[in-house]
Parts: C-alpha cells; structure tokens; sequence
C-alpha cells in the first residue's frame, strides 16, 4: 500500500489553486505511475484513474497533450483517463486515438459517430483498423480521411467498403491515388478505375494487370460485370436508351453524327448509350469518360475505336460547351490525339472490352 499512500499524499498538496502546481503534481503523480506502475483492473490503477482524471480536468491543453503522449503508448494506462483523453481536443486526443491498444473497438466506434475529421483521421493511423471501424470512417470522414485510412496498410476494407470508396473516387482525385496503390485494392475495382485516373496512375495499373493471371482477370472482370449491372439495373433511362440504340442501328444511323447531336442537345444518357455502343465500352465507361475533367479517357477510348481526329475534337469540345475557352483549345485537342499511339488505346481497353463482353 505504499504506492498508495504516496499517492495520497500527492493529492493532499493538491488543495493548492496554482495552475504551475496542478501540472506540476499531474506530472509527479504520471511519474509514480511510471515508476510502480499497477496491475490492470486493481485498486492502485482505480485510484490512480481517479486521481489522474481529476487532476486532467483541471489543467491547460498542453499538459493534457503531454499526459496523452505519455500514457498512449502503454497498455496499462488507466481505463478511464484514457477514454476522456481520447475525447478531448484534437491535440489531447490524437496520440490515444492513434496509438493507445487500451481503446476497444467498441470504444473507437462510438468516439467514430460522434467526432469531427481530425478524430476520424487520428483512428486512421492506427497500426491495425477493424473492418467495422474503416467502414464508419468511409461513411463520415470527408476525401482527405479517407484517404488517409486507404493509405494505412493495416486498416481493414471489407467488399462494400472498397465499393463505396471507389465510386467517391470517380469525381476525387485525392481519393484515387491511394486506392490504385493499395497492394490488396481488388482487380475488378482496378480496372473499374482505369478510365477515371490521371496517366501515371493508368500506367500502375496496367502494369500490376501484367502480373496477373489471366484466369484472375477473367473472374475480375466477371464480378466488374455483375456490379455494373446491379447499378444499372433499377435505370428506366438507360433502358429506354438501349432501345434507341437498338433503333437507330436498325436503321444504319449509328453515327458521329448522331453522337454530336446527342451531346449537344444535352441528352446524355442516349449518348452515353450510344457512344458505349460505337466504341465497345459499357455504359459507365462511357459516362465517366464523357463527364469527367480529364481528357485523357476519351481520348484512349475514341482512338481505340477508330474515330477520327475531328470527330474526338467534337466530342470534347461539346462535353463542356459551355467552357470559353473550348473552342480555342480545339488545335491543342487536335495535337493530343495524335500522340495516343493505337497500342496505347488497345492496351488501356482491353479490359472495359472483356467486361462488355462477358455482359453480352
């Protein structure tokens, strides 16, 4: 009982109101911790929690921080003071919600639904994230803490989780990069991808795909196709498209033109259909190369296809019409066209090719 008679002891001085004193006897009494530090669960930890987390509530952030940094790292730092630090400002918190292995899961989820994206972002870090833990962070955390979680190799991603990501990641740059890294981001997901990432990230796809076994492909692509069609599914709009497309081929108008017309009429689920259609890409494909910012997928996409250098510089000029600069930009979209080599094109499209046609 001697600990906690010098514990006791510790306390009594604690009647003084002097700021300088309350951290001053914070940090001797974090130091007696230290130096005979308590069987988990016993009374001395009992009344070291207390005595701590009184003593935590009465001083400024910066000895909180520094209280947080100390007891993160062990094991049998007291529950409760670490539940309230973990709880505090950013500063106090981040070391425990990072670091500390007393938090439980539970105890990690329930701070997850109720604190702001720094908190969100500090359980990021940990060495090792749980499913459900990842899946509350995609769902509350903004593009940055996401992408901190996907960056963090010992977070665990369940299926919906990595699907859920990868549909954010279409129109966030800031998502993309760390997902097609990700060394277990799977191949359909990949390859989902491929038409909405910048160049270099393209290029890291295609060459972990090189490594790959065909059959795994296969079966990538084969799941690829069954999402695809469960997201298309419930689209009356999409529908009525095919049966235009179906209509117009029937009667040999299947063309550039067309395509022009559809685009600029602003009626851009006909034309998504339609241009899926002439270039062998499903439908999202399509509409992401269509809509997004970069060129770069439109540009393999319509080469791989065979059109011809006025007709993409139609496309992209059309898609974003009301750009004023769209139409001075049409010699610069000219001169990029001509540098997408043909195998370049078949390269990057075999796999939104393979996808189609397994859906077939």
């Amino acid at each position: 009982m001697a600990v906690i008679s010098k514990l006791n002891t510790l306390v009594d001085l604690a009647r003084e109101k002097s700021s300088d004193r309350r951290r001053t006897l914070l940090r001797e009494v974090t130091d007696l911790f230290f130096e005979e530090t308590p069987e988990r669960d016993s009374a001395v930890s009992g009344r070291f929690d207390d005595v701590l987390s009184a003593l935590a509530e009465q001083t400024a952030v910066d000895a909180r921080e520094e209280l947080s940094q100390r007891f993160s790292g062990t094991p049998l730092a007291p529950r409760g003071l670490v539940l309230k630090l973990a709880q505090d400002a950013i500063e106090v918190a981040g070391p425990m919600l990072s670091q500390s292995s007393v938090l439980s899961e539970d105890d990690l989820l329930s701070i997850a639904e109720k604190s702001g994206q720094d908190h969100l972002k500090a359980m990021s870090k940990r060495d090792a994230v749980s499913e459900r833990l990842s899946d509350t962070i995609v769902r509350r955390g903004d593009d940055e803490t996401v992408a901190t979680l996907i960056s963090n190799d010992g977070a665990q991603l369940s299926r919906e989780t990595y699907e859920t990501v990868s549909e954010r990641a279409e129109n966030s740059e800031v998502l993309q990069g760390p997902l097609v890294k990700r060394k277990d981001t799977p191949n359909d997901i990949l390859a989902d991808m491929m038409l909405t990432v910048r160049n270099h990230l393209r290029d890291h796809i295609m060459e972990r795909f090189d490594s790959v076994d065909p059959a795994i492909i296969d079966q990538a692509m084969a799941v690829s196709k069954a999402r695809l069609a469960a997201r298309l599914q419930q689209d009356k709009a999409v529908e009525e498209a095919q049966k235009f497309v179906r209509s117009m081929a029937m009667r040999k108008k299947l063309d550039g033109a067309l395509l022009a017309r559809l685009l600029r009429e602003g009626d851009s689920v006909k034309c998504h259909v339609v241009f899926a259609e002439m270039t062998g890409v499903d439908y999202i494909a399509a509409k992401r190369a269509l809509e997004q910012d970069s060129i770069d997928p439109l540009a393999l996409i319509c080469k791989s296809a065979g059109f011809d250098k006025a007709l993409f510089v139609t496309l992209a000029v059309l898609r974003h019409k009301n750009s004023d600069d769209a139409f001075r930009d049409a010699r610069e979209l000219g001169q990029l066209y001509d540098k997408v080599t043909a195998d370049d094109a078949a390269r990057a499209m075999r796999f939104w090719r393979m996808r189609r046609d397994m859906a077939a």
